[in-house]
Order: structure tokens, then sequence, then C-alpha cells
């Protein structure tokens, strides 16, 4: 999803790429910056006072990460960043979406690009305000080039450019991303595995549904009725059997929104579900749903035959 609407002043970076006279220019300042690569795997935070961009006042600061979720945090934003993702151990094409953190007045100090085959494409403008902060496309080559340029690189104020991003793999063999593969049911060893690895697995039933228009997706709330595990963002990870609505972390009276594509058109279903969620961008997204009963059928089967990935139990 490419924002549009971009002030004259937002076409500065991208005009760079346009013309290849200005290829040369850019691969001397990579040439330059090329001692200043820094990051954790998985997140970058870093000053425009101490980093070579500073000095070079247009420098591009090259940060190479290989996570599939992470967060660039980029204080006193001067000059620019190119941002390389890609996935951790292998080469394979993916999804990626970023969320934009604003920061004062809901305006963000920086304006984001991304790299195309010829140019960069336009993602976030600092004029586009609170709406649409979540952006998604497909990685090229098996990786993905975001470009950060910063607004004002004057100012004396302390602002922050930060954005989180998240990376799924797509299904080998795939190029492009499919989106009804985000609707379709789990299959057998699809719901095992998502049972075993999702920060959220819980019986629940459906108690609403509200579609959020600008960021394309249903938000389900979900009456909790047993938990069975949840890991926090901090990595603390409850998975007890004993582990219900009388556990010291949660309320007897518990909700918890699940954020579904809206494209899906998820309905209220009646009954009770395992609700099984991984953390997206800051939020739970759902990723299956079986019935108790069918969950309860499937689980004895997989356990009889000695495929379950972990312990299985509703």
């Amino acid at each position: 999803m490419l924002a549009a609407g971009f002030g004259g002043g937002a076409r500065r970076l991208l005009d760079y790429f346009y013309f290849p006279q200005y290829l040369l220019i850019i691969a001397c300042m990579f040439a330059v910056v090329s001692g200043t690569i820094m990051g954790d795997e998985c997140d970058w935070t870093g000053s425009g006072l101490t980093t070579i961009s500073t000095k070079m006042g247009r420098g591009v600061t090259p940060v190479y990460l290989r996570c599939t979720s992470g967060r660039i945090k980029w204080l006193y934003p001067r000059g620019a960043l190119r941002v390389l993702l890609r996935l951790p151990g292998q080469d394979r094409e993916f999804r990626a979406c970023i969320k934009i953190h604003p920061d004062v007045d809901k305006h963000v100090p920086a304006r984001l690009f991304l790299e195309g085959p010829r140019s960069l494409l336009p993602l976030y403008s600092n004029d586009d305000g609170g709406n649409k902060l979540t952006r998604c496309f497909n990685s090229k080559n098996n990786q993905v080039a975001i470009y950060v340029e910063t607004v004002d690189g004057d100012a004396v104020e302390k602002r922050v450019a930060e954005f989180e991003y998240d990376l799924q793999p797509l299904p080998r063999g795939s190029k492009a991303f499919d989106p009804t593969e985000e609707c379709r049911p789990c299959t057998s060893d699809e719901l095992a595995h998502a049972f075993c690895t999702s920060d959220l697995v819980t019986r629940g039933t459906i108690h609403g549904i509200e579609n959020d228009e600008d960021a394309e997706t249903s938000q389900m709330a979900i009456k909790i009725t047993k938990l069975i595990r949840h890991t926090t963002e901090d990595g603390d990870d409850f998975d007890l059997e004993t582990n219900s609505l009388n556990a010291p972390t949660i309320d007897i009276d518990n909700e918890v929104v699940l954020n579904v594509a809206q494209r899906c058109g998820v309905s209220h279903g009646v009954g009770e579900f395992v609700f099984m969620a991984r953390r997206k961008l800051g939020e739970l997204t759902l990723k299956c749903a079986p019935r108790l009963e069918d969950w309860a059928v499937l689980m004895h089967q997989l356990t009889a035959e000695d495929k379950a990935h972990c312990v299985l139990h509703s």
C-alpha cells in the first residue's frame, strides 16, 4: 500500500534515483559511511547527532537488520537512513509491513521511501498525519530497502523518527503475496504448529466485531473462558495447563482484541473457539481459530500419532 499526495519537498531524495548519473553519487555515500553499519539483528537505535550523516549533511547511513520483526528509532534525525531488511537464516521472498509511530503533533520528522527497480516509491510523508500508519509491500530478491529522509535536519528540539517492521515469509515458490492466504482455514499441521508457537492461545467466545476502515482490519472482541498460553511483549511466557481465569494475571471479566484482515469478512460465530494469535506490530493478529470440539478431536489424534510439536491441551 503506497501513500499518495506528497508535496513537492518530498521528492528531494526521490529525485536522486530517477536518473542514472546520480547512482554514482549514492554509491560514493555508501562507501564513505560503510563503517557505520549498526544494529543487533532486530532493532536499531541511533542519533543524527553522532552518525556520519551529520557531517555529510545529506549523507546516507546504512542499517542492516536480519530478523522477522523489530524497531527502528532515530533520534535527532539528520540526512537519511537506508534500512535493509532480510529474513534470518534464509533466502526467501516475504511480505513486509511497517507501522509508523508519530512524534509530536501526530507527525513524523521524516519521509519514508521504498526502493524500487529504478526509483524510490513514497511510503509515508510527514504530512500524512495519523492516518494509515501501517504500510505493507512485497520483498524483491529476498530483501527490502527503506529510505528514511529527515524533514528538518536543522531542528534543535528533540525529534524521533520511529517505526516497527514485521516480515512474514511467502510460501516457497511464491513471488507475490496472495491475500486469500490470510482468510483460509488452517490445516491440521498449521493448527498444531500455531498452538505451539503463537503468542496467545486461549479458549473464548466472540463478543463483538468492529471494522477499522483506515487500517483495513476487523477487530474481534474475544471473551476469554480459559487462557492456555500468553507470551507478553517482554518475553514472559505463561504455558500452564492450570493457567485459567483464576491466574493472577487474568481478570474474570477479561477480553482480548484480535485483528483480522477486513477482506476476510469475519462474522460472529456461535460457540466456543480456540483462538491462536501472534503479535504483529504491537497488536495481536489471529492465525487460527478452530471450534473447541474440532480442536479436541485433532488434539487427541495428533497426540496419539506422536505428531505434536509440544504438549497439546484444551
